[in-house]
């Protein structure tokens, strides 16, 4: 049985909390400088987020197309295997015609995970079983609401809505909570793909674009050899929604060799 302890990120709790306690304070600031102003505009600020992703979400599933037994075989057999190694539901899983290599979940209440038609031309079987692993993992542990609530890419609402909402979304998405849940993320995607190499393969290929990650490359980086992140400043690693590249493969390495797989 894989429990939610094994798979969660120690300190994520911790740093959920800090976040949560820090954004709180700052908004209740801006509220009583502004005399509730802030507060007002915030709730419209998430009323109107709530209402774009139900649209976002009804458009893809619109153009997009479901994963099923009958029309996309293969991901729902790797959907399947995913779900049933994390010991959770099967949730809704839609493929998007976008040639952009990537994957994310979206969702308040019910999540969906959307699967780009590019991630699917590059990655093979073992890389699409570590990134739908980790899709379900922000599942499981229950990411989706937070990380859908303070999404750039969904949150595009007056910027007079979404100031008194930019403390929570700095502190949750553009620091330790969110790099935090993708440690988490990663370890579920390795109990569901069970093979370091393939889970270190998908976290280059999506780093860097590669169709191709070549063996020599990919025995450094399981061994912290090979300097991934050599462009990357101190600051943009700070604001960073998701960890370096160096430290998600070391902590998953680490990972892998305290429960013993992969």
């Amino acid at each position: 049985m894989v429990s939610k302890a094994a798979l969660r990120y120690p300190g994520e709790w911790f740093d959920l909390a800090i976040a949560l306690i820090m954004g709180t304070m700052a908004f209740l600031v801006l509220g009583t400088l502004t005399g509730g102003v802030c507060c007002f505009w915030g709730l419209i600020g998430i009323i109107v987020m709530l209402l774009m992703v139900a649209v976002a979400n009804s458009h893809l599933k619109e153009v997009g197309t479901r994963v099923s037994k009958d029309r996309t075989p293969e991901v729902h057999s790797l959907c399947n295997e995913a779900s049933s190694r994390l010991e959770m539901g099967l949730p809704e899983v839609y493929i998007d015609r976008s040639p952009e290599i990537n994957a994310y979940t979206r969702g308040i209440i019910t999540p969906m995970v959307v699967l780009h038609q590019g991630l699917l031309d590059v990655m093979d079987e073992g890389e699409l079983r570590f990134v739908i692993g980790h899709e379900f993992g922000h599942i499981r542990l229950y990411h989706f609401t937070i990380r859908t609530m303070f999404d750039p890419g969904i949150f595009r609402v007056p910027l007079i809505a979404y100031i008194p909402l930019l403390a929570f979304r700095m502190l949750f998405l553009n620091g330790r909570m969110s790099r935090s849940m993708e440690y988490s993320a990663d370890r579920a995607g390795f109990v569901a793909c069970g093979d370091i190499k393939d889970a270190v393969s998908c976290m280059i290929k999506l780093r860097t674009g590669q169709e191709k990650v070549d063996a020599g490359t990919l025995d450094r980086a399981v061994a912290g050899s090979l300097d991934l992140d050599e462009n990357e400043s101190i600051l943009s690693g700070l604001l960073s929604t998701h960890p370096d590249l160096a430290g998600r493969i070391r902590e998953l390495v680490e990972y892998s060799r305290s429960e013993g797989i992969g």
